[in-house]
């Protein structure tokens, strides 16, 4: 009984703090999300600057994608042992000192193996920041949490690209990584004081490194070829040996972990349909989100004659649609709880997605901005059930593990889609005869082949709704099960 009323006193503690902590988070989202979209837009001025071939400066990009998809998992088990909020802290204190060694670079072999180190930093923070957030607020807010967490990474995508332009232009390139110094050490020390939550830890660190090793490896290959692939579009040595250690350290990995003691992921959870549906449902949908993230731009430049500037002004109806509509679906979900919000969410995706493929084939441009803004209503949407019945499927010592799991697959899916769009716009063109540059085909090939892969992405879509509604078909909501489960032990 003592136990129980000291622990309802901590809880009390933190949730009393609840929106300092969030603050905290979200800030670090926050300024990660920035990050990455400002040094997209100042890739162009650092190639000039250090006089290198794109090939290399890419590097900056690709490796950053790279090294922080495959190491969220790792780090989710490390905050097992260390806790969530302890690694929330090296990882921001980590991504404040490369930041600052990112922008004192002065070679781009340096800036690389900085930016290398801040992406291990960034997979510390993003892969347990949804699970601070989980814990900090009470059952019955939990969705509103995650309607801000989905809002902060749509203001990111929103305010980047021209944050990012203005700096690179007035101040230079080197200031989108020292802009993150000063903010670092504020949060630093206002997470010092603010950012305590009560957590279960290990009480050893029992670290499974073949796993850790092979899934680190299978990530990374399976990523370089399909960029690689993506690039080419023919098998290199190179390409078949991505491929081949892929396939080897994936099979490894299964079997080490499948027989592991403690192992870095126990495969076990994913027998558990309630927290591995709504992973591959996020997989899924952000697969469809990066391919039409991609194809996009071709079709507004290469079809409709738009300046990239004038682009990025339509796609900020997807951003600006998508920070509206993520605090209020969190809203939603905590007043409603309703088990078929993710999938209602992803078929308003899958509407656009397939309204948009229209649109491009008949050129309507208010069509087009339509579909743009429930495209970011889908997504937004999406966020808040998602992230929570993914969180609420296993224990509460586990939500690290299912937060970094989540992150994975959206970042996988990410890469993935990147790719998929790129290889099957220059299959498709290919095709057709045309074997040219992008931008320069026949308007109307163009557009039929950019038309065709939205409705791949229209039919992915439809593929997450299916496996999110599976996920609660028959049963209760997460939190309203979850909130059964406390009464019951009250």
């Amino acid at each position: 009984m003592e136990q129980a009323s000291q622990k309802q006193i901590i809880s009390d503690s933190v949730y009393n703090n609840k929106y300092l902590i969030s603050i905290i988070v979200l800030i670090g989202v926050f300024m990660s999300v920035l990050d990455g979209y400002m040094v997209t837009i100042a890739l162009p001025t650092i190639t000039n600057y250090f006089n290198v071939s794109v090939s290399q400066s890419q590097w900056i990009i690709t490796g950053y994608l790279v090294v922080m998809t495959a190491l969220f998992i790792f780090f989710g088990k490390i905050s097992e042992y260390i806790g969530k909020t302890k690694l929330f802290m090296i990882g921001w204190a980590l991504f404040t000192l490369s930041s600052l060694a990112c922008g004192l670079s002065s070679g781009i072999t340096e800036l690389i193996v900085f930016r290398i180190a801040q992406a291990s930093s960034a997979s510390m923070v993003a892969g347990v920041s949804g699970a601070i957030l989980f814990h900090a607020f009470p059952q019955n807010e939990v969705g509103k949490a995650m309607g801000y967490f989905g809002a902060t990474i749509a203001l990111g995508s929103l305010i980047g690209p021209a944050l990012g332009g203005l700096i690179t232009n007035y101040i230079g390139w080197q200031y989108i990584f020292l802009i993150n110094v000063p903010l670092g050490i504020v949060l630093i020390l206002g997470g010092l004081k603010y950012l305590k939550i009560p957590e279960n830890r290990s009480k050893s660190l029992n670290m499974d490194w073949i796993g850790t090793i092979t899934f680190v490896l299978s990530v990374t290959t399976l990523l370089m070829f399909c960029s690689e692939f993506a690039t080419i579009m023919s098998f290199t040595v190179p390409l078949l040996i991505y491929g081949l250690v892929f396939i080897l350290s994936t099979i490894i990995f299964i079997l080490q972990e499948s027989k592991c003691e403690n192992p870095m992921l126990d495969l076990s959870i994913f027998k558990n349909r309630k927290f591995s549906l709504p992973v591959l449902s996020m997989l899924i949908f952000s697969i469809a989100y990066h391919m039409a993230i991609i194809l996009g731009p071709f079709y507004f430049q290469g079809v409709m004659d738009y300046s990239p500037s004038e682009v990025g002004l339509l796609f900020m109806a997807v951003s600006l649609s998508m920070a509206v509509a993520a605090p209020l679906g969190g809203k939603f979900y905590d007043k409603y709880h309703s088990k078929y919000a993710s999938g209602v969410a992803v078929m308003i995706s899958a509407v656009s997605f397939l309204l948009l493929g229209y649109a491009y084939i008949v050129m309507n441009i208010y069509l087009i901005i339509i579909s743009l803004f429930l495209w970011g209503v889908g997504w937004g949407l999406f966020t808040s059930p998602n992230s929570t019945e993914t969180l609420s499927a296993l224990p509460h010592e586990k939500t690290a593990i299912a937060s970094s799991v989540s992150t994975t697959a959206k970042s996988l899916g990410g890469a993935l889609g990147t790719a998929f769009a790129s290889i099957f716009l220059i299959i498709s063109l290919n095709t057709a005869g045309y074997n040219g540059k992008v931008l320069l085909a026949n308007k109307f090939l163009l557009s039929n082949s950019i038309t065709i892969i939205m409705f791949v992405a229209g039919i992915l879509c439809i593929i997450a709704t299916v496996i999110a509604v599976l996920r609660n078909i028959n049963r209760k909501s997460a939190l309203h099960e979850q909130s059964n489960e406390i009464d019951e032990e009250i």
